[in-house]
């Protein structure tokens, strides 16, 4: 069995092909009306309840630890979460495997067979840190992944081949529940080519949600005279009834909503008008704006060359991001298209996968190819030997095609001891630079100053990164680690125990 699985922020889902080459959602193992797994998580020793399971014991217990949000820490290797029944700590990548886990188990359950390979989405703005975390997590449940697609890719190849679009300039803004993605590409009979990407990892519905928070937060101290004092209990409180205000003004003919909201022992009639909802968001959908209007200048093209603007994510759904996506973007204002945000993306990595085994094109009349580019420009952060200044050597340029491979020579300083030591970085815009790893080469041949090294640096067509050392004199490959420093070399094989023995408990 071939599954996608889209692995979101606030929701996961996974999908298949059906008998009829159709995709189809895999429902929860326990309740075969269930879609969708909600991304929270709750550890309790070698018990993990992931998904509805938690949303349940919330209601019960609003103090419960949970785990939200994870994805937007996934290539950090920081400590998310610490078990206090066994003392364990938990990682980005092993909470997202256990999410994986619980997917892969619904798909078991419900084709009564093995889950041989799949697919995942990613942001495309995702770096190589990042993608890598998720193949990462995967690997920890022997999950045979066969390819990475991004999640705007995606929903643009299911809305491709449901419209039979064909020789259009797709534009993609993908709003989710943490990330946004822009994303330009153009399908034509032979397949689909990403032209650009852009996005924002600190942007989606959760901060529409936390906008809400403040109004209500503003309102509660006005009314009451007093601060809140914040439990676990009044922050879920207030979660919750936020997000449902959010739905409810996103609803159609709703202006405003006036409800008793109780936060702790405390209640008061909350009132929140459309418009000062919109008013609270607007600088955050300014920014999807701006990171569009780059996206599709990166692509060479102007917004008469687009022929759809396809708006999915469950957050692109809010009415006001197609109101002031008209206002803002005039001329795209008659090419905005809905296409299954909630489901688009999951149906797409199936699709992908099923594109991956070999027998997508002959079963399903699609395109037969899928070339993307690369999301960030790669740099070595190195010293200027003239002036002593640290500058960025750029290896690989943004929005170049992938696969693509390129090689730079570089020369080992005095009193290097037989060693090189090369930071490689990642960025679109240099004030927002991150560092990928420190590529550390040695024992060299010599230890004599000026020495050339030769790094090469491949892009995949995942959008990860392979490095090689070589020595140019010899031609020989040199000895090389790379990897964010200080992190244990036991790291990953430690979180996988962890994730294998973890039983995902579903009754609560």
């Amino acid at each position: 069995m071939i599954i996608g699985i889209d692995l979101g922020t606030t929701y996961s889902l996974g999908a298949t092909l059906n008998l009829d080459h159709q995709p189809v959602l895999l429902p929860d193992n326990s309740d075969k009306n269930v879609l969708y797994t909600p991304s929270i998580l709750h550890i309790n020793g070698n018990n993990a309840f992931v998904g509805l399971s938690v949303l349940h014991m919330l209601e019960q217990n609003p103090d419960l630890n949970v785990i939200r949000f994870f994805k937007r820490y996934l290539g950090d290797n920081k400590e998310l979460y610490m078990d206090m029944k066994n003392g364990d700590i938990w990682y980005p990548e092993s909470v997202a495997a256990l999410v994986l886990k619980k997917i892969k188990y619904d798909a078991e359950i419900y084709a009564s067979n093995t889950v041989e390979g799949a697919v995942i989405t990613v942001p495309a703005h995702f770096n190589d840190a990042q993608r890598k975390a998720v193949i990462n997590a995967a690997a920890m449940i022997d999950l045979p992944v066969l390819g990475l697609v991004e999640e705007p890719v995606a929903a643009a190849m299911h809305y491709g081949l449901s419209q039979k679009a064909n020789d259009q300039n797709i534009l993609v803004y993908d709003l989710g529940g943490g990330t946004f993605d822009a994303t330009v590409l153009n399908m034509n009979e032979q397949g689909f080519y990403v032209v650009s990407k852009d996005g924002l990892t600190d942007l989606g519905g959760k901060e529409f949600d936390e906008a809400i928070a403040e109004i209500i937060h503003n309102q509660f101290e006005a009314a009451t005279g007093k601060p809140i004092n914040f439990t676990g209990r009044k922050l879920q409180q207030l979660r919750t009834f936020s997000e449902e205000v959010k739905i409810e003004l996103s609803s159609p003919g709703i202006q405003y909503v006036n409800r008793v909201c109780l936060i702790g022992n405390d209640s008061i009639d909350v009132f929140i008008s459309r418009k000062e909802f919109e008013d609270a968001i607007r600088p955050d959908v300014e920014r999807t704006i701006k990171i569009l209007k780059r996206c599709v200048s990166s692509a060479g093209l102007t917004d008469e060359d687009i022929d759809v603007l396809l708006l999915v994510g469950g957050s692109s759904m809010v009415p006001f991001i197609k109101k002031y996506l008209a206002e803002k973007l005039p001329l795209l204002a008659n090419k905005i298209r809905f296409h299954d945000p909630m489901k688009a993306v999951v149906f797409g990595a199936s699709v992908y996968a099923r594109m991956l085994t070999g027998n997508g094109g002959a079963d399903m009349d699609m395109p037969s190819e899928l070339k993307g580019v690369t999301g960030y420009n790669l740099a070595v952060r190195a010293v200027d030997t003239e002036s002593g200044r640290t500058i960025l050597d750029i290896i690989i340029k943004k929005n170049r095609p992938v696969p693509l491979k390129a090689k730079k020579t570089y020369y080992t300083a005095p009193n290097n001891n037989g060693k090189m030591r090369i930071e490689l970085v990642q960025f679109i815009e240099e004030n927002d630079i991150k560092t990928l790893g420190v590529l550390n080469v040695g024992p060299l041949p010599s230890n004599q100053a000026n020495y050339p090294i030769d790094i090469t640096l491949e892009y995949t067509e995942d959008n990860t990164i392979i490095l090689q050392a070589y020595d140019p004199q010899t031609g020989r490959e040199l000895e090389k680690t790379f990897g964010k420093e200080g992190m244990g070399a036991n790291y990953l094989a430690t979180q996988k125990v962890l994730v294998q023995k973890s039983f995902i408990n579903n009754v609560v």
